[in-house]
């Protein structure tokens, strides 16, 4: 084999070497970035706007349990709910709208319970909860009627789901 050939061989193995390498750079660049990307999406960095998770025990744990609405003697509105549901952390977003509402405000009690607290088990288990989300309106003389889930994400859900508990206690 000639020098000349020699030279070229080495030049030729090294522009392949130098193309692997940057493939191997350019790719593991790729998956650094998709692997941040997934583990921000994973933990919900993103916020409740964008779709973020929601942890819906920080706003209502506190404050607004079933006891407490119990004794207000009103008809009552309750959501059992956990904070790993991701139904109940979309949904939590239109429940917040339909208890705004004056005539909710003025008709219902608001009860919020999170079925991962020791203390509600009893409450999930009186009120046979086993799916999440689960919404109840609660009349005075103590009928428990659950709201169909199926209204839960439709665009008209906030109207549906104020009408049906407004229904319940007519």
């Amino acid at each position: 084999m000639s020098q000349e050939n020699q030279i070229e061989e080495k030049v030729e193995k090294k522009c392949k070497f130098t193309m692997l390498a940057i493939l191997v750079i350019v790719s593991l660049l790729l998956s650094v970035s998709s692997l941040t990307l997934s583990i921000l999406s994973f933990k919900g960095m993103g916020t409740p706007a964008e779709g973020g998770k929601v942890v819906i025990s920080k706003q209502f744990d506190k404050g607004r349990s079933l006891d407490k609405a119990m004794a207000t003697k009103k008809p009552m509105i309750v959501f059992f709910y956990t904070d790993w549901c991701g139904f109940c952390q979309k949904f939590i977003r239109t429940f917040d709208k339909v208890t705004k509402d004056k005539k909710i405000k003025q008709n219902f009690a608001i009860a919020f319970v999170n079925c991962e607290n020791q203390d509600n088990q009893k409450y999930v288990q009186e009120y046979n909860v086993h799916g999440f989300p689960t919404v109840f309106v609660v009349t005075e003389d103590g009928r428990r009627i659950q709201l169909d889930n199926n209204t839960f994400f439709n665009e008209d859900s906030v109207e549906v789901i104020k009408n049906n508990a407004l229904d319940a206690i007519k």
